[in-house]
């Protein structure tokens, strides 16, 4: 028998209906008229016992003959149209989950479960999380008065996300100004993807409720906010949210700069968009814009004994501010290209003299450097100028010399690569720069664009690249 009927009849022991209507009648907490809605409510269910559906069942025998089905013999290029229907029928048992769901909610049937509302009973009967299930209700209570997208949606032609946004809609601005709109919505909603869905029913919003997008867009600029902590093990942690405005703003700096490096850049989007930021914060720094704090320009400190920089493992860890311990071969690394102060301590590390902070690479090498390289040396990648450090070959703490056969720029990612991964880079000449990988990896090797070391476009092309401080307390 099709669909589902319900017949009374009188029961000579209480029900689990009866009983839960007693538990919550005799809740002393309930006002005398709330009593009084509970006990019709739970008479009348009570007296009332379902009969399962037989199209719920030849249901459930379709999927056991779809899951029998063998897939393997398929091949996979004809599963698509087979895929594309399977979806339109599980669009349609949204639609009747959410016509029966309507029925549920306005029938209180979430009450007579022990439930205190719909979407909590949702939650922990059927295992939705709460914001599908508020999205559930919000269809079954909107849809009911919009009779054009429900008919779209119970025959599949409209998607169930597409309508799910038609709904949120009505919701925010209310059904009967949806409903002037509901036919151009509803033939939307069976044509368009879901990006370009939202993007239309956004669009509308604005139009019907221009007030209210206004006050929705100042709540959202009220709601931002942005941590940054550091973990035990030095981690720093960023979150945030922001208003849409200031969000478009961070994500187009980010997304110019989260283009691969050459075709041999192995990092993950996520990876890219962690270095976009980082390197935006370099580059913030090293232009001097910011405002002075405490008279000078913000900058990174790390202080590191002489001996530690050499690498004498004896010595005590570099510290960089506000931070804590650093590995020394990120000291090696941020040292290459810094600004250097040298202090003398005594044992006690109280200091005796502070000489005057000098660069590691002055700035008219710096120039030089920037016109023969023209960016990143390493192979493959494509980074420019201001992008980069100046990296001693042989570590000026070594006894390397600054100077332009000594010297290669490369990009924060591959500059961490050869101080803290291992990779080893040799210049040959001024024209070629050969990068040796770990063991057990291959060579790469690539001629620089520079011809021969000369300055090839003359000295109108000058980039300076200041870096963070590097504070040595030499003992």
């Amino acid at each position: 028998m099709a669909g589902s009927t319900a017949v009374r009849t009188t029961f000579s022991q209480p029900s689990s209906c009866s009983i839960r209507a007693r538990q919550w009648t005799d809740n002393p907490l309930l006002h005398k008229g709330a009593r009084f809605h509970y006990e019709r409510l739970f008479d009348t269910i009570d007296a009332v016992v379902p009969i399962a559906s037989d199209a719920v069942d030849d249901l459930a025998a379709a999927l056991d003959r779809l899951a029998a089905d063998p897939v393997d013999h398929i091949p996979a290029h004809a599963l698509g149209d087979e895929l594309a229907r399977i979806r339109r029928q599980i669009d349609r048992l949204e639609a009747q989950f959410i016509r029966r769901l309507h029925r549920f909610d306005r029938g209180h049937g979430a009450l007579a479960e022990g439930a205190v509302s719909t979407v909590s009973w949702l939650r922990a009967t059927c295992g939705l999380t709460g914001g599908a299930a508020v999205d559930r209700v919000r269809m079954a209570r909107v849809l009911a008065e919009l009779p054009e997208a429900a008919t779209s949606f119970r025959a599949g032609t409209a998607p169930f996300t597409n309508v799910s946004l038609i709904a949120r809609l009505a919701d925010d601005v209310g059904v009967e100004s949806v409903r002037t709109v509901e036919h151009i919505l509803t033939v939307a909603a069976e044509k368009l993807d879901v990006g370009r869905m939202r993007l239309l029913v956004a669009c509308t919003r604005h139009r019907l409720d221009a007030d209210g997008v206004l006050d929705e867009d100042n709540r959202n600029h009220d709601r931002r906010w942005f941590a940054c902590d550091q973990t035990y093990g030095g981690v720093f942690v960023l979150r945030g949210e922001l208003d849409a405005e200031g969000g478009a703003l961070v994500r187009t700096a980010l997304d110019a700069l989260t283009t691969p490096c050459g075709p041999n850049d192995d990092r993950t989007a996520s990876q890219r968009r962690a270095d976009a930021i980082v390197d935006m914060a370099s580059r913030q720094l090293a232009s001097g814009a910011l405002p002075a704090v405490h008279g000078q320009r913000p900058h990174l400190t790390v202080t590191v004994a002489a001996q530690s920089l050499q690498g004498a493992a004896s010595q005590a860890p570099a510290d960089l501010g506000g931070v804590g311990p650093i590995h020394i071969e990120t000291v090696r690394r941020i040292a290459c290209d810094a600004v250097r102060t040298v202090a003398t301590v005594t044992d006690t590390a109280a200091p005796m003299s502070v000489g005057r902070a000098t660069r590691t690479i002055p700035a008219a090498l710096r120039t030089a450097l920037s016109l023969r390289d023209k960016g990143c040396r390493f192979p493959g990648c494509d980074r420019p100028p201001e992008w980069t450090d100046g990296h001693h070959v042989k570590h000026w703490a070594d006894g390397g010399e600054t100077s332009l056969h000594n010297l290669v720029l490369l990009c924060r990612r591959h500059h961490r690569m050869v101080h803290e991964r291992g990779w080893q880079i040799r210049l040959e000449g001024a024209s070629r720069v050969t990068v040796s990988e770990p063991p057990g990896r291959p060579i790469h090797s690539r001629v620089a664009s520079s011809v021969d070391g000369r300055l090839a476009r003359g000295d109108q092309h000058r980039v300076d690249h200041p870096a963070p401080r590097l504070a040595v307390n030499a003992t």
